[in-house]
């Protein structure tokens, strides 16, 4: 898995807040079942179209979970390539991961190309490479908020030897 840049919009003692779209609703059940036993406390939302998800996301998640084919429910439904594109116009910054059964090689580089974090393939180890994935996002995170409090703790350094320098400067001065 390469890494691609994203934003997990996650505050200080947050609980993860997935979205999940998938037509197969046993699908969505073992899905939520991974995450809510990994991310204890997580707050979940279940579609069984990419439209509805769409319709009724009007936060930015912290990260999306697709399926590419979504069209058992409803056969003129979007493809989990375009629910990507309309998901990136919304929220340009959020990671999606494809868990999907499309074990073919040009669907996974678009949906990589196009802006997915990752793209897993529902097979016997895909539970655990979706926790994997889940974690990285989760700790990524961590780091960039503990890089931002190093930075804000660097400027309030500098701030304050700057402060020293000019009031050695004056008491030199008088």
């Amino acid at each position: 898995m390469a890494f691609r840049p994203f934003h997990l919009t996650m505050s200080p003692g947050d609980k993860m807040n997935v979205t999940i779209v998938d037509d197969d609703p046993a699908m969505c059940e073992m899905v939520r079942d991974t995450i809510e036993k990994k991310f204890p406390g997580a707050s979940i939302s279940v579609f069984n179209t990419g439209e509805d998800a769409l319709a009724a996301t009007t936060s930015e998640p912290n990260v999306a979970v697709l399926d590419y084919q979504l069209d058992s429910i409803k056969p003129d439904a979007m493809n989990g390539l375009q629910i990507l594109s309309k998901l990136k116009a919304r929220f340009p910054n959020l990671p999606v991961i494809f868990l999907t059964g499309q074990d073919r090689i040009e669907v996974a580089s678009n949906t990589i190309k196009y802006g997915a974090y990752d793209y897993i393939v529902k097979n016997e180890t895909a539970f655990h490479k979706l926790e994997l994935a889940l974690t990285q996002l989760e700790n990524l995170h961590s780091l960039k908020k503990s890089n931002g409090f190093q930075k804000s703790m660097n400027l309030v350094f500098w701030v304050l030897v700057l402060a020293l320098f000019a009031y050695i400067v004056y008491l030199r001065l008088h």
